[in-house]
């Protein structure tokens, strides 16, 4: 009986760097008014909106129900960490990912901010290959879109790094270096 491999996992990271200050980040990446404008034409319809916004403000974690339209797909958001003005990190397991971690970082730059999406994730179902560059195109696409609405440099607006995880990575296991050559 053959073995089949694990899934592979994912690492994610897309950045822009905005001609902003961290509060103005903030504010537009915890809008979700913006965020529906990022995600469209996908639509991601929580249930309690002000419960969600809430948590945001007052760094509060908790569990928001969702629905992502048009397929259709419950997707519960959890969010896990707060740190409001700095970072949140929202976590799923859903119809598309077997796990989805998405970090959103706020980093204070020289000229402005630095804002990173940092998402980690497994794809379910059938078509793994389909769900990753349907993230990746996601991803990129809402830093652009979210680009239109403050000053940001244009040759630093979505920059995308996609990876397999290892498996040392996924285990949480500090990475060890590469043997040394003879």
């Amino acid at each position: 009986m053959a073995v089949s491999a694990p899934p592979l996992a994912w690492r994610l990271r897309v950045w822009t760097r905005f001609l902003a200050p961290p509060e103005q980040v903030w504010a537009l990446k915890t809008d979700l008014d913006r965020l529906s404008q990022e995600l469209w034409p996908l639509v991601l319809a929580f249930e309690d909106r002000a419960a969600v916004l809430a948590a945001l403000q007052q760094g509060r974690p908790g569990s928001f129900p969702a629905r992502l339209y048009p397929p259709g797909i419950r997707w519960v958001t959890e969010l896990t960490e707060i740190v409001p003005g700095q970072r949140f990190v929202d976590r799923s397991r859903n119809a598309l990912y077997r796990d989805f971690e998405h970090r959103h970082l706020v980093e204070p730059s020289q000229d402005g901010t630095r804002y990173v999406d940092d998402v980690t994730f497994t794809p379910a179902g059938p078509c793994p290959d389909l769900v990753v560059r349907l993230t990746r195109h996601s991803f990129q696409r809402r830093h652009r879109r979210a680009a239109r609405h403050l000053p940001h440099d244009p040759r630093a607006t979505g920059v995308v790094v996609l990876r397999q995880v290892l498996e040392h990575e996924r285990d949480g296991a500090p990475a060890e270096p590469p043997p040394e050559s003879p």
